[in-house]
């Protein structure tokens, strides 16, 4: 061990004056440049990060601010109970704190950084769960893995998963909760959503029976009289030689075929539209797939 640091020290110093460190050579060619001591495999070589549990690291929250965005980690074990600086520590691996919050370095691949956080979302035409994706299907969070439920729960899932069949996103207001629901994928048209116009139509139907109505005559007329004559022809009339009695001549005409008229008319008339009052799908054409949060491995 001493022998060891002898030679980390001795190379950190000898190197200084070029602000580079080299460990296991003399000739760094980078701020840190680190070599294999040996390439036999009789040795274990790399870079060993300090090793933590997810609950250790959140421990330490308080501890790390904008300034600590590079650090790198390995975390040992998913953080239980997560926090808004390590609800992304679901499963064992490297992590690096973006100076908000803990991220996964991608597997298989460090120098890549992982593409999801815990609360993504995605669509895909994947059957069922996989790689630490969740089907959004509404089902219970404590049939959840143990990791998984944790993370559900820190982004406020503490029930059940947001059932997303039938459904589209969208883009949340200020007083909408995330992972509610709301809209309608068919819609019924009212009268108060028909445009403010008249409408033109034939109206047929029978008046009143009664109705207020008036005739005029173009001609005629009759007249009636008094006599004491008999009836000689000339149109006087005497009823039982009673001098009292009525008679009459004159000339009445019938009413003019096109006599004048008024008739009254009252009610609503009713024009048919023809419609069903079906029901309309309201949704645009569509790719049927499934939708998935990331809650970890």
């Amino acid at each position: 061990m001493k022998t060891t640091l002898t030679v980390v020290l001795a190379s950190v110093f000898s190197n200084a004056a070029f602000g580079q460190i080299g460990i296991n050579t003399a000739v760094p060619i980078a701020s840190l440049d680190i070599v294999a001591k040996r390439s036999d495999g009789s040795t274990a070589e790399g870079v060993l990060p300090p090793r933590l549990s997810g609950d250790e690291i959140k421990a330490a929250d308080l501890q790390y601010t904008e300034r600590h965005a590079g650090t790198i980690i390995y975390a040992s074990a998913a953080v239980r109970v997560p926090s808004s600086k390590t609800v992304n520590i679901t499963a064992t691996g490297l992590y690096y704190y973006d100076g908000k919050m803990w991220q996964r370095m991608l597997q298989g691949d460090p120098k890549k950084l992982h593409p999801q956080s815990a609360g993504d979302i995605k669509n895909s035409v994947q059957p069922s769960d996989h790689n630490g994706w969740y089907l959004l299907n509404g089902r219970s969070v404590s049939s959840l893995p143990l990791p998984a439920q944790n993370s559900a729960a820190g982004l406020g899932f503490t029930t059940s998963l947001p059932d997303a069949a039938d459904r589209v996103l969208k883009t949340r207001n200020g007083a909408e909760l995330l992972g509610s629901h709301g809209g309608n994928n068919t819609m019924t048209i009212t009268r108060s959503n028909l445009p403010d116009i008249n409408l033109t139509g034939v109206v047929s139907g029978t008046a009143e029976s009664a109705g207020a109505h008036t005739h005029g005559s173009g001609e005629g007329g009759f007249l009636l009289g008094g006599t004491d004559v008999g009836n000689n022809g000339s149109g006087h009339y005497q009823g039982n030689n009673d001098i009292s009695s009525w008679g009459g001549v004159g000339l009445m005409s019938s009413t003019a075929t096109s006599g004048a008229h008024i008739h009254a008319l009252s009610g609503i008339a009713t024009v048919p539209t023809g419609g069903m009052g079906a029901s309309m799908d309201n949704r645009s054409a569509y790719l049927v797939v499934n939708t998935f949060i990331y809650l970890g491995e």
